[in-house]
C-alpha cells in the first residue's frame, strides 16, 4: 500500500505549540528519515501544501473540520499518493457532523490515492522509524500489526508492547474509513513478511461481506485476533457517539468472525495474551501439555482448564514449595527430553525458598533451543517483576494466572489445527438458481407454502384446511391425535394466542377446538399429531449487508429456552451442513451419540441445502424459520413452516 511508502510528508497543521497535534505529530516526524516539509498558513515557506515546490508523496492533515475540505482539495491538486486525515469533527458527531464529511467526500472525489481517516489517531511503520501518530509513546518494532478503531488501544499496546518486550509490524487508527479499511488492510497484511499476527479492534464492520471474503484468506495464512466492542445495548450506546455509527447483533459479530477462521477475544486482557502467545511461540501441532509447578493449587486450576479447553495435561510435576532452583531445573531438563509433550506451562509461586531470578535464568538455558510453545506463570506482582522482566527480554510468553495461560495455549492449538481446513469463504454453490416469480409481500400463508415446498422437495406434514363440513373427513383421514392450528400468516406464536390444540383423540374434541379457533381467526389447519421423533429447527434470515444467516438447533416450543444452536452464512454445502449440524447436541445426538442409534443425516442434509436454496433463489424473501422438523429413524417432516417476505420495489 502507498500508505506506508511516503518518500516525502507534507504535514498540514504543523505548529510550534507543543499542546497542539500538529506540534506532536512534527516532533516524531522529524525522528523519520523521511522527508518532511511543515505546512501552516502562518509559515512563510510552506503556507499551503501547494506552495512546496518539490513533489509530496503523502498528506497528513491536522487542523480544525471546517477547513479540511479545502486542504484536501489542495492535496489532489498537488497529486500526492496518499492522505492521512487526523482532524475530528465528523460523521462521528452524530448528525452534526454528517454534513462536514459530506463536503469532505465531495473534495475527495476525483482523487485516486488512499485516505485513511479522518478522525483516527494516524499509522505507524517502527521498522521505518515512520510514527506519525499523536501518542505519547511511539510503538516498538516487531511482528504483531494492530487495526483498530479506537485510537487510545494504540496508545495503551504501545507501552503494553514495550513493557512486554513485543513490538509491531504495523500501527493503523481506522477512524471513521472514508477510505481504508480493515478489509483492505487484512489482505496487505496478509501478505507483508514483517507481520506474523494480526490484531483487529473493531466497533461495526464497513463490509461484512467483503470481510468474511478477505478475513477467511488471510486467516489461512496468519492468526487474526479480533476484540469487537458494541456487543450489547450498553455497548452500542457507547459506541454510537465513537467511530462506529451501528454495531450489529452479537450473534452476526460471532457467526463472522468463526466463519472467517479468525479468534475472537473476549476481554482486553486476552486480546493482549494471544496477541503475546502467537506473536512469540511456535505453532501448537499437537495437544499433550506438561505442567511444572512449585504449588498445587494453582496446578490444580491449570488441569482442570487443560481439561475445559481440549488439552491433554499429564498430572503436574510438582517440585514443592521448598524447591530451590536446582530442583526446578531437573525437572525442566525431565520435561524436555519427555519428546511427546507438545507444549509446557510453568507455575512459580514466590515462597520463602523459591530463587525466582535463578529459576528463571534456568527456563531461559534449558528451554533456549526447545522449539516448542511454553508459557511461564509468575504469581505475583513486585516480588516477581525482575524475574518476569527477565523472561520478556529472552521472548518467553509471561501470562500471569495459569488458567489464563491454558486458554491462551488451547487457542494457539485450535488455531493451528484448524487453519488448514478451514473453507475460504464462499464454498461454490452446487445447484444452479431457479427461475422465480414475485411472491406477495408479508407473512405466506400454508397453502403459498406448500407450492414452494413442493418445488424445492421440502417434506410438509399432511395438513388439510379445516372446515365446519369437513371436521368428520379429518379425522378418518388424518387419524389420531389430530392437531389443529391456525395458519402462520395469523400468529406467529401460536401457543402464546391460544392458536394451537394437541392431543385431539375424539370427534367432540376436534370440533370443539375448532369452535373455538374459529373465533378469532380465518383459516385453521388440521395436521397429525407426530408422537415420537427428534426435533430440529432450521432458521435462515437476511440481514441487510450480510449474507444470508442459517441457524440450526434443536427445535420445538423450547428453542429459545435451550439455545442448542450453531449458525454459518451461506452458501454451504453438504460437508459445511454436517459439520454444522455436528455442532450442536442434537447433531450429536442423531449421529448416535452414547450408543443411540444413529439417524440417516442425508435427508436432513437435502433439506437443509434445499431450504438455503429457496431462500437464495428469492431475494425477496427475508426469513425462513422452520420448526419443528420432526426425524425418526424413517421419516422426517416438516410440522410448521414460516415463510417472510418483503417487497423489493419499495
Amino acid at each position: 500500500m502507498k500508505l506506508f511508502s511516503p518518500r516525502s510528508i507534507a504535514l498540514i497543521g504543523a505548529s510550534a505549540n507543543p499542546e497542539k497535534i500538529g506540534h506532536q505529530i512534527l516532533a516524531k516526524l522529524k525522528q523519520s528519515p523521511i522527508k518532511v516539509y511543515p505546512v501552516n498558513p502562518k509559515y512563510k515557506q510552506y503556507p499551503s501544501i501547494l506552495a512546496i515546490p518539490k513533489p509530496v508523496n503523502q498528506a497528513i492533515i491536522a487542523i480544525p473540520a471546517e477547513f479540511v475540505p479545502q486542504a484536501v482539495q489542495e492535496c489532489v491538486q498537488k497529486k500526492v499518493s496518499s492522505i492521512v486525515i487526523i482532524s475530528s469533527g465528523f460523521s462521528e458527531l452524530g448528525p452534526t457532523g454528517s454534513n462536514p464529511e459530506a463536503r469532505l467526500q465531495a473534495a475527495l472525489k476525483n482523487f485516486s490515492g488512499e485516505v485513511l481517516g479522518p478522525n483516527c489517531l494516524g499509522y505507524a511503520d517502527p521498522a521505518r522509524n515512520l510514527d506519525i501518530t499523536f501518542a505519547k509513546a511511539s510503538p516498538p518494532p516487531g511482528n504483531i500489526a494492530f487495526i483498530t478503531q479506537s485510537g487510545a488501544l494504540g496508545s495503551y499496546l504501545f507501552d503494553w508492547a514495550k513493557t512486554e518486550h513485543l513490538g509491531f509490524s504495523k500501527f493503523i487508527s481506522l477512524g471513521n474509513r472514508l477510505g481504508v479499511n480493515e478489509n483492505q488492510l487484512l489482505a496487505f497484511l496478509a501478505a507483508d513478511p514483517s507481520t506474523q499476527v494480526i490484531g483487529l479492534y473493531l466497533e461495526s464492520f464497513v463490509d461484512p461481506l467483503e470481510f468474511l471474503k478477505q478475513a477467511s484468506r488471510a486467516s489461512r495464512l496468519k492468526p487474526i485476533i479480533i476484540l469487537f466492542g458494541g456487543q450489547t445495548k450498553a455497548g452500542k450506546k457507547a459506541a454510537a457517539g465513537h467511530t462506529a455509527s451501528l454495531s450489529p447483533a452479537n450473534k452476526l459479530i460471532k457467526t463472522l468472525i468463526r466463519q472467517s477462521g479468525c479468534l475472537e477475544a473476549a476481554s482486553l486482557e486476552e486480546f493482549t495474551n494471544l496477541l503475546e502467545i502467537f506473536s512469540l511461540e511456535p505453532p501448537l501441532v499437537d495437544n499433550d501439555l506438561a505442567i511444572i509447578t512449585n504449588a498445587g493449587g494453582p496446578a490444580i486450576l491449570a488441569s482442570d482448564s487443560a481439561g475445559q479447553n481440549r488439552l491433554k495435561a499429564a498430572p503436574p510435576i510438582d517440585v514443592l514449595g521448598d524447591a530451590l532452583a536446582g530442583r526446578f531445573i531437573t525437572a525442566f531438563k525431565q520435561v524436555i527430553q519427555d519428546k511427546v509433550k507438545d507444549a509446557f506451562l510453568i507455575i512459580i509461586t514466590p515462597q520463602t525458598s523459591t530463587e525466582l531470578l535463578a529459576t528463571c535464568q534456568g527456563i531461559v538455558k534449558q528451554f533456549k533451543t526447545v522449539k516448542k510453545p511454553l508459557v511461564v506463570s509468575l504469581l505475583g506482582t513486585k516480588l516477581t517483576e525482575p524475574a518476569e522482566a527477565l523472561l520478556q527480554q529472552n521472548h518467553i510468553a509471561t501470562i500471569q494466572f495459569p488458567q489464563n495461560a491454558v486458554r491462551a495455549l488451547s487457542r494457539l492449538y485450535r488455531y493451528w489445527r484448524n487453519r488448514r481446513h478451514h473453507n475460504l469463504y464462499p464454498v461454490r454453490a452446487l445447484v444452479k438458481a431457479k427461475k422465480t416469480s414475485p411472491l406477495p409481500a408479508g407473512n405466506l400463508s400454508w397453502s403459498q407454502i406448500s407450492r414452494l415446498a413442493k418445488l424445492y422437495h421440502l417434506p410438509l406434514v399432511k395438513t388439510i384446511i379445516a372446515r365446519s363440513d369437513n371436521l368428520n373427513y379429518l379425522s378418518r383421514e388424518l387419524g389420531f391425535p389430530l392437531v389443529l392450528k391456525t395458519d402462520s400468516n395469523e400468529s406467529l406464536h401460536r401457543t402464546e394466542i391460544k392458536g394451537l390444540y394437541l392431543n385431539l383423540n375424539a370427534p367432540t374434541a376436534v370440533k370443539k377446538a375448532f369452535q373455538r379457533l374459529t373465533r378469532s381467526f380465518k383459516t385453521i389447519l388440521a395436521q397429525p399429531q407426530i408422537t415420537s421423533g427428534h426435533e430440529l429447527f432450521i432458521g435462515l434470515k437476511r440481514t441487510p449487508g450480510y449474507p444470508v444467516l442459517l441457524t440450526l438447533g434443536s427445535g420445538g416450543i423450547y428453542t429459545e429456552i435451550y439455545q442448542d444452536v450453531a449458525r454459518i452464512f451461506l452458501p454451504v454445502n453438504q460437508t459445511i451442513v454436517a459439520s454444522l449440524l455436528s455442532r450442536t447436541k442434537l447433531g450429536q445426538i442423531l449421529n448416535g451419540a452414547r450408543g443411540l442409534p444413529q439417524v440417516n443425516l442425508k435427508p436432513i442434509i437435502d433439506l437443509i441445502l434445499n431450504s438455503s436454496q429457496l431462500i437464495t433463489d428469492y431475494p425477496q424473501i427475508s426469513e425462513i424459520n422452520i420448526n419443528p422438523v420432526i426425524i425418526s429413524a424413517s421419516s422426517i417432516h416438516i410440522v410448521d413452516i414460516k415463510l417472510t417476505t418483503v417487497n423489493l420495489t419499495q
